[in-house]
């Protein structure tokens, strides 16, 4: 395999622009995008320079065998960006061929998936360009007993709760420079799908830890009961974090029993959670909670009384962890059916670039208040053997 020291800046860039939209800082944003988007650039360049066409090189890297739609819609995705009027020329391409073929989104889910831990748990749903979700809303019925030839008197059905998918808007813009359209369908599908799928992971991440609900979907850590208010301007409120001092049966074992009841009264099984909290608090307070010397003379890691998978989320505050069932939030995006990719006019043009925006559509939020849990671990004893002393009295 041919090395790209543009992966690593790639990263890098990554990693700044995580923490430039956790600090807020508009400027910041912007410039830890661009320098992404310029590191995307050079790497899918030198991609092209290096592997001369070579198949199997490209494979090596990443770079998808095209289907016959994705190159046809590429082709002339290129013959607009080069157009004199592309404005139109793209207008006419969406009108004339529709969105961009569904399986380069397909494509950009599944590695999102693959690649992120948060995102593989949770129930990520691909609704392409559907505007309504229906859920099942978990009501328990039951049915009722009766001689065999009796009337039925009570149909079994489970109550279902439906979701609009157009609530909210993921945007991000892209500037092309016209050089990157002489490399190809091949190397301007790798650009696009990146682009997408890290401005994806990047936005979603946050929000589905600690999403308020504004325009956005609404995170795990939020208050969502049925008698909690949602403020237009600031969303759901934090939830009220619980206590935890240790992974003693007794202690983890009654926080746990708190994910049991639904609110609308019945009872979950589940044989395993999640534990989210941020790099630092893991190797400070939860690695040393659930590491022990064994027997053997070597640590074992992540053990817990009861099946709890810890999952690394830096969107999380210091001291604060979310004990949750992931597979009980729901996460839907697609395209919308004007197509996944606009041009937009509105940027000011660079010279020999064309700015585009990206855009999707979805909506995020847990079944009900007591799929998640917020933890305050500020306090966690690291892990010890417990001897207990009993007097025995003559």
């Amino acid at each position: 395999m041919l090395g790209n020291p543009n992966r690593t800046r790639q990263k890098e860039a990554i990693v700044a622009l995580q923490a430039a939209m956790k600090s807020g800082d508009e400027n910041a944003v912007k410039q830890a995008w661009e320098q992404f988007h310029e590191s995307v650039v050079e790497s899918v360049k030198a991609d092209y320079e290096m592997a001369a066409g070579d198949r199997a090189a490209l494979a090596q890297r990443g770079y998808r065998q095209l289907t016959g739609a994705e190159t046809e819609f590429y082709q002339k995705l290129i013959k607009a960006g080069k157009a004199a009027d592309p404005k139109q020329e793209f207008t006419s391409l969406l009108t004339t061929n529709g969105a961009m073929p569904e399986t380069i989104i397909e494509d950009v889910f599944r590695e999102l998936t693959q690649e992120h831990a948060l995102l593989s748990k949770i129930n990520f749903q691909d609704v392409k360009y559907l505007t309504r979700w229906i859920l099942n809303d978990h009501t328990k019925q039951t049915a009722v007993w009766g001689p065999i030839n009796s009337e039925i008197t009570k149909k079994l059905e489970s109550s279902f709760r439906e979701v609009s998918l157009t609530l909210y808007k993921l945007t991000a813009y892209t500037v092309i420079p016209k050089d990157m359209l002489d490399l190809g369908p091949a190397f301007l599908d790798n650009y696009i799908r990146t682009v997408l799928k890290e401005s994806i992971a990047v936005s979603l991440e946050k929000a589905i830890v600690d999403g308020n609900g504004v325009n956005q979907p609404v995170g795990l850590d939020r208050k969502i009961s049925k008698d909690t208010s949602f403020n237009a301007s600031t969303g759901y409120p934090k939830k009220t974090a619980v206590k935890l001092t240790s992974f003693a049966p007794a202690e983890y074992g009654k926080v746990l029993a708190m994910l049991v009841k639904t609110e609308n009264g019945g009872m979950r099984n589940f044989s395993e959670v999640t534990l989210i909290c941020n790099m630092e608090d893991y190797l400070q307070k939860v690695m040393p909670a659930t590491t022990v010397l064994n027997a053997a003379g070597t640590y074992t890691k992540d053990i817990f009384p009861f099946p709890t998978d810890p999952v690394i989320s830096n969107e999380l505050a210091t001291g604060e962890a979310i004990l949750c069932l992931p597979e009980e939030y729901f996460l839907g995006l697609g395209g919308n059916k004007e197509g996944v990719i606009e041009y937009d006019d509105s940027y000011k043009f660079l010279e020999d670039q064309r700015t585009y925006k990206i855009k999707l559509h979805g909506t995020g939020k847990a079944w009900d208040n007591t799929v998640a849990i917020l933890l305050d671990i500020s306090e966690l004893d690291p892990a010890y053997i417990t001897v207990r002393n009993e007097t025995v009295t003559a």
